[in-house]
């Protein structure tokens, strides 16, 4: 699926969330379906690998998007800073952390 589709579709699920937000996420998921896919089927997620994929994630960003990337930079910086308390949680969790920093109550993904 292409960025703009994996967009589309989260807009369509999520029309009250921001471009922004979206963004952030279509990034984080772009860069944890890459990292899965070049570690093939035993990828456990640890918090090296989930470190890996933020850091993906803000690199796509600045690359693609830098507008966006300027706007959500603190909060990569956010997620990654409180990486040790979530990744135990697993990946959903830092989708919450998206939804509550872009002031969205509910999240379901």
């Amino acid at each position: 699926m292409s960025k703009d589709d994996l967009f589309r579709e989260l807009k369509a699920k999520h029309p009250d969330w921001s471009d922004e937000q979206i963004w952030t996420q279509v990034s984080i998921m772009i860069s944890g379906a890459d990292a899965v896919t070049s570690g093939g089927p035993d990828v456990n997620p640890t918090e090296e690998i989930i470190r890996i994929v933020l850091e993906k994630a803000k690199e796509w960003l600045f690359e693609v998007l830098p507008d966006v990337f300027m706007k959500v930079a603190d909060f990569f910086t956010e997620l990654i800073d409180s990486l040790p308390d979530w990744a135990k949680n697993g990946l959903k969790f830092a989708f919450k952390l998206i939804a509550r920093h872009f002031g969205n109550d509910y999240y379901d993904y």
